[in-house]
């Protein structure tokens, strides 16, 4: 009885270690090596930018929704991760893409991340889907100097978690244009009175 006894425990020691070796079949996934603002799109009126996400995609979940079958469900690719939540990747694709390796400006920019989703508007089409509110903040005492919600959209080459990454990739790219060419348009004569040039020293 001993020995079938220490046979068993030798028996369970041995299978949790190999599972502890065991190889992940989870693939981790970024946003591939984001290229550095060239000088033309930097903003020199920033200072930082800040991305606070809704609670639901706080997560390095990959998440999709199938509108065509189950629209009000958000899901979870089980074998497919973000190497970091969502507004992590986002905060970090927009610093290097607008701003310069030292903050010349003093405005900060909040982006408030709504929607960061894979969906699927049928079994084989699949487009990527970032939706933010955007606050211009003056230097001191948080006052608002601008607000703009953004929406964008890029379809995915694949139906795919491979598909939605390069898809929500280029969805970032896009909206770090945005961004640029907005906050540039503060300062032109249409909008006059904001003079963010001038209010973000």
């Amino acid at each position: 009885m001993k020995a079938l006894f220490t046979l068993l425990v030798s028996l369970l020691l041995t299978a949790c270690i190999g599972g502890a070796n065991a190889p992940s079949k989870v693939a981790h996934y970024d946003l591939g090596a984001i290229q550095p603002a060239p000088n033309n799109r930097i903003v020199a009126s920033l200072r930082s930018i800040d991305v606070f996400p809704v609670a639901w995609i706080d997560t390095p979940a990959m998440q999709y929704r199938l509108v065509y079958a189950a629209n009000q469900r958000r899901q979870n690719y089980a074998e497919s991760r973000w190497v970091a939540p969502p507004a992590e990747l986002l905060g970090h694709a927009l610093k290097k893409r607008m701003l310069s390796g030292e903050a010349a400006g003093a405005c900060r920019l909040r982006v408030d991340l709504d929607e960061f989703i894979q969906v699927f508007d049928s079994p084989k089409t699949s487009r990527s889907l970032i939706e933010v509110q955007v606050q211009l903040l003056a230097p001191s005492g948080g006052d608002l100097l601008a607000r703009r919600s953004f929406s964008l959209s890029r379809a995915a080459t694949s139906a795919d978690a491979g598909g939605g990454v390069a898809a929500l990739a280029a969805a970032i790219e896009a909206l770090s244009n945005e961004l640029h060419d907005w906050l540039g348009g503060l300062d032109r004569p249409a909008t006059a009175g904001s003079n963010i040039a001038q209010r973000c020293r």
